[in-house]
């Protein structure tokens, strides 16, 4: 961790745009992707609904979340919600897994009412969705909040992001604490829900070999109090205090090859760790280089799934990420130079 670091309440406003325009009956994306249920690869059925957004977002805001370019600040209608539901439960018939995201905390009852929200879990039982993924920030996972008259099995993702309370503060601009993260996690599996914990590598200020060490004792931290933990590679979303750094090159994303170690260091774990890189293989996401990002991400996925091997994974630019790791105490904190993943220092930015 370097000495000093830019105070991102300094800037983190400053960062933001005023969100666009959207049409408030109008989900945020859904889409269908392959997810493990109970040991067996199904279809789930994933879906963002277009609220407000996070509270947090709007009062500070965490430096590399750009989710509030998909919100409202001004609020959105029950009616309103009440549609965009209407154009999401479709694509959810015959799913018996479903996610349901909101760009911040389903159980908020300031962001998704909670009427609206028995309602949404209500339909999702009855057209025999098993179990349904939810998020929320820490301070919301309180059983009065999500005690729904009729349900699926609920599986509550919480973004501990870290377990080191200086990553938090002066990388994440987050104010969650260790003892709080615990307490809810264990409410909520005493309520009935299961826990995922996200974890982010290569927050901003951290190297690439902080990065992979902090991710590392965070999973391990983390895993006696969850059921199952996601590595979320830091990626650049616009309007955010990590693009800004990204723009000026004193940050750059993760290393895919920095994402496996983590998974197999993590892998005797007593619970399921996976990675699904959002804007794998980009020049804003982890990457490798060119050659090999589609096979690393293959394998990625295959891991999620149960189906694959890390250790086969293979290519020449592994040795290039291993001399990054071994520099990363004598460089800028998480920037290299251009093109040095792809070989060469000058030119196409990647």
């Amino acid at each position: 961790m370097p000495e000093a670091f830019v105070p991102l309440t300094d800037f983190v406003n400053e960062a933001k745009s005023i969100p666009k325009e959207h049409s408030l009956d109008q989900p945020v994306a859904k889409w269908t992707e392959e997810e493990l249920l109970d040991g067996e690869i199904v279809e789930a059925g994933v879906a963002i609904l277009r609220t407000r957004g996070c509270y947090w977002s709007i009062k500070e805001g965490c430096s590399m979340c750009g989710y509030f370019n998909d919100t409202v600040p001004g609020g959105v209608s029950d009616e309103m919600l009440r549609e965009q539901w209407k154009k999401i439960r479709p694509s959810l018939k015959g799913k018996r897994y479903a996610k349901i995201y909101t760009s911040g905390s389903f159980i908020d009852p300031t962001e998704v009412p909670l009427d609206f929200a028995d309602e949404v879990m209500s339909d999702m039982k009855d057209m025999g969705i098993e179990k349904v993924l939810i998020e929320s920030l820490p301070e919301f996972v309180n059983p009065k909040n999500f005690n729904y008259t009729n349900a699926p099995k609920l599986e509550i993702a919480i973004g501990l992001e870290s377990s080191s309370s200086l990553v938090l503060d002066k990388c994440v601009n987050k104010r969650l604490r260790w003892p709080h993260f615990v307490k809810v996690c264990k409410s909520a599996r005493d309520n009935g829900a299961e826990v995922k914990a996200y974890i982010l590598l290569k927050p901003p200020y951290l190297n690439e070999k902080d990065a992979i060490e902090d991710a590392v004792q965070s999973a391990i931290d983390a895993a006696p109090h969850v059921d199952k933990i996601s590595i979320n590679p830091v990626n650049v979303q616009k309007n955010t205090v990590v693009e800004k750094l990204w723009m000026r090159n004193e940050w750059t994303a993760p290393w895919l090859w920095s994402v496996v170690e983590v998974l197999e260091r993590c892998k005797d774990l007593p619970v399921r760790v996976y990675s699904d890189p959002t804007g794998g293989g980009t020049r804003r996401g982890a990457h490798n280089c060119y050659n090999c990002n589609k096979k690393i991400l293959e394998g990625l996925k295959k891991h999620r799934l149960g189906k694959g091997d890390l250790a086969d994974l293979i290519c020449d630019c592994k040795s290039r990420w291993e001399v990054m790791k071994r520099q990363s105490s004598l460089r800028r904190n998480g920037s290299e130079p251009h093109g040095y993943r792809n070989g060469f220092t000058s030119g196409r930015r990647f």
